[in-house]
């Protein structure tokens, strides 16, 4: 008899990042809940992948229990991803207090929240693998991005906790930092100004690679992380930005 399909959770998974990690799961044989706030881009990405959609706002803890509960109902739940977002621009003169909450509670208590979800779920078959979504922005601030690079600064350390509970009880977990990736987060916030691939190609010049990442080259990294190959691996940041964060500013490159 053939072993049951193990099942996993995603959040954002209606686009971007999300979707790609939710694609390449059910390429490997996952049975993948997807979770997010966007209805109808859920229903299409349950279309494209046949992902199981569960339609919620991720700073609320029922969503993730809900995500889980479905999740459950597929297969033993051994991977799940925090990877839902929004971006929020502003210096600290700038931001409003709906901002600063609304930012924390997506992008730091949603990750917290579903990583805490995870860990009791995975506890009893002592089996499981968890890949929190931070950002370059983790690792190095940009101009007038406080509380998105305060938040995702903090998830760095959900991994890090949840490696020295729970590394004796089967558990892992760890951050992947993306850099900037061609995704509908990224086409929000491009200069109007600019035709669209000339924008990105000036997003691109951050790393030293000279471009923007697919999102399915970091889907790559996190899937890694949750399988079994990355078995050794827990507490760890792992940077897929293209080389952005290994220099101090965008120089011209070497002419060879």
């Amino acid at each position: 008899m053939p072993e049951q399909a193990i099942s996993a959770v995603v959040t954002g998974a209606a686009a971007g990042l999300g979707l790609a990690v939710a694609r390449q799961l059910v390429a490997e044989g996952a049975q993948v809940v997807g979770v997010d706030v966007d209805e109808a881009g859920l229903e299409r990405a349950a279309d494209e992948v046949g992902l199981e959609p569960v339609v919620g706002d991720v700073s609320e803890w029922k969503t993730h229990e809900r995500a889980a509960d479905a999740a459950a109902a597929l297969g033993p739940l051994e991977a799940w991803v925090n990877n839902a977002g929004i971006d929020i621009q502003g210096a600290a003169h700038e931001v409003t207090e709906d901002e600063v909450d609304r930012g924390l509670r997506i992008l730091l208590t949603g990750a917290i929240a579903g990583t805490v979800v995870a860990v009791r779920r995975m506890l009893p078959n002592r089996r499981g693998s968890i890949v929190n979504v931070s950002s370059v922005q983790g690792a190095a601030a940009f101009p007038r991005y406080l509380v998105y690079g305060a938040a995702k600064t903090g998830v760095l350390h959900i991994a890090r906790s949840v490696a020295v509970d729970y590394g004796p009880y089967g558990i892992r977990c760890n951050t992947v930092l993306p850099g900037t990736m061609d995704t509908p987060m990224t086409d929000s916030v491009l200069p109007r100004d600019l035709p669209r691939e000339e924008a990105l190609r000036r997003e691109g010049e951050l790393a030293t690679l000279g471009r923007v990442a697919d999102p399915a080259e970091v889907a790559e990294v996190v899937c890694f992380l949750l399988s079994d190959r990355a078995s050794y691996v827990t507490g760890a940041s792992v940077l897929v930005d293209g080389g952005a964060a290994a220099r101090c500013f965008a120089y011209s490159p070497l002419e060879l």
